[in-house]
C-alpha cells in the first residue's frame, strides 16, 4: 500500500512551493468487564489522509479516506485552493517557513510487523479476558463497592509522511491501555478510585509488559480497598502548609500548570476562542522564574516506554529530549517548526494531530520531571 501512495502522490503532487501526505493506518481494539460481565469487545479500523499545501505564501489543508487516485487529486486540489485563497490574508507569510525533508523509520516498542507477530503467539484474546474478569471479581471486597470495571485496550498505528521534495518517514507504534477502577458508596458520600489515576495514568506504549508495569495483577482487590479508603478519609484540610503530590496526581499537575501554558500556538493566541490562552508570554523565556530551582522538566519523546514517544513530529521534524524548565528558569516553548517560525523563538518537535482527519497542532508530549537528589522519604 506504501508504495503505491508514494507513486501516487508524486505523480499528483501540484507545482507549489510545497506539498505534504500524511497517511495514518489505525487499528484499536477495547475489551471491558464491568461488574464481572463482559461487555461488548469494540473493534475500530481507521484509515485516511491529509494533505498539506504551501505557496505563495498561503497555507491549505484537506483530508480523506478515499485513497485512491481520484480521492487524492481532489484533496490536493481543496488544499491548494485553499493555500491561494489565504495567501496574503493569513497572520504569517508562510513562504517564509523551511518544512523539514526527513528521511527514515521508527518502529516502538511493540510495533512492527515481527513484534506483532511475537504478541499475538503470546497473548490471546481468551487470556485477556480471563485476567480482566479475575481483577473484576477481585473488587467484590464489600457490599460498600456499588461499581467496577476492568478493561484492556490496545492501538496499533502506523503514520507515513511524505512530501513531494524528498521526506519519506514510515514510523510504526502499539499502545497499550489498562485500567481499573471501582467507586464505594456509603450514605451520601460516593468516591471511586482507578489504577494509576485519571486518564489511564499507565498508558504506554510496548507488549504486554505494560500489564506488570502497571501493576495490574492484583490490582482489582488494591484499588477497592482505597476505594473504601476515600470514604473514610478525612475532608482535606484548609490552611497554608506544605504538600506531596504523588505520580498519580503529579501527573495532572505537569499536564495543566505546565504542559498546557507552555503550548506556543497558545501563547500565539490561537485557542483563545477554544481552550484559553496562557498566562506565559515570549519575553519569559530564558529568564522567567517558573517554579523553585529544584524544578528541572524535560520534553522526551526519546522515552520509548512512555506513551506520546516518536522519531519526527506531524511536521516532520526531529523530536530530541530537550529542557523546557531548567533550574526553575523557563527555557523552551512546546511548539513546532510553525509555531517557532512565527514567534521567532526556538521550540520542540511536538507539532501533532490527533488523526488523519486533523491538522497538526502543538501538542505536548512526554513531558517529565526530572529526579532530583531527596528521597521519598525525605
Amino acid at each position: 500500500m506504501y508504495d503505491n501512495i508514494r507513486a501516487l502522490f508524486k505523480r499528483l503532487a501540484p507545482a507549489v512551493d510545497f506539498c505534504s501526505l500524511r497517511l495514518v493506518d489505525e487499528t484499536s481494539e477495547h475489551i471491558m468487564v464491568r461488574q464481572d460481565i463482559l461487555q461488548p469487545i469494540s473493534h475500530r479500523s481507521d484509515r485516511g489522509a491529509m494533505l498539506t499545501v504551501i505557496h505563495r505564501g498561503g497555507y491549505g489543508y484537506a483530508a480523506t479516506s478515499d485513497l485512491s487516485e481520484n480521492g487524492l487529486k481532489e484533496a490536493l486540489r481543496r488544499a491548494k485552493d485553499w493555500a491561494e485563497a489565504s495567501a496574503g490574508r493569513s497572520v504569517v507569510d508562510y513562504s517564509h517557513i523551511l518544512m523539514p525533508r526527513p528521511v527514515g523509520h521508527y518502529a516502538g516498542p511493540g510495533a512492527g510487523e515481527q513484534n506483532r507477530a511475537t504478541l499475538a503467539s503470546t497473548w490471546s484474546r481468551k487470556d485477556v479476558i480471563a485476567l480482566l474478569l479475575r481483577e473484576s471479581t477481585a473488587c467484590r471486597i464489600d457490599s460498600r463497592i456499588v461499581d467496577w470495571y476492568a478493561a484492556f485496550g490496545t492501538i496499533t498505528t502506523d503514520q507515513l509522511y511524505i512530501s513531494a521534495d524528498g521526506a519519506d518517514v514510515l514510523q510504526q507504534f502499539h499502545y497499550v491501555m489498562p485500567n481499573l477502577a471501582a467507586t464505594a458508596n456509603q450514605g451520601g458520600d460516593t468516591q471511586t478510585r482507578s489504577l494509576g489515576g485519571q486518564y489511564n495514568g499507565y498508558c504506554r506504549q510496548g507488549d504486554m509488559e505494560v500489564l506488570s508495569a502497571a501493576g495490574f495483577d492484583g490490582s482489582g482487590q488494591r484499588i477497592a480497598e482505597q476505594a473504601l479508603a476515600l470514604l473514610a478519609a478525612p475532608n482535606c484540610p484548609t490552611g497554608i502548609m506544605d504538600l506531596l503530590l504523588m505520580p498519580e496526581q503529579m501527573m495532572l499537575q505537569i499536564h495543566e500548570s505546565i504542559g498546557h501554558p507552555l503550548e506556543l500556538d497558545r501563547i500565539l493566541g490561537d485557542e483563545r476562542n477554544f481552550a484559553g490562552t496562557s498566562f506565559v508570554t515570549l519575553d519569559m523565556f530564558g529568564a522567567f522564574q517558573y517554579g523553585s530551582e529544584l524544578l528541572n522538566v524535560t520534553y522526551d519523546p526519546n522515552r520509548v516506554d512512555q506513551f506520546a514517544s516518536y522519531q519526527w513530529d506531524d511536521d516532520g521534524s526531529p523530536a530530541e529530549r530537550s529542557f523546557v524548565i531548567q533550574n526553575g528558569i523557563l527555557k523552551k516553548p512546546l511548539g513546532g517548526s510553525i509555531s517557532q517560525a512565527r514567534a521567532g523563538i526556538d521550540g520542540v518537535a511536538n507539532s501533532r494531530a490527533c488523526s488523519w482527519n486533523r491538522p497538526p497542532i502543538d501538542r505536548m508530549a512526554n513531558l517529565n520531571i526530572e529526579p532530583g537528589s531527596s528521597s521519598l522519604q525525605d
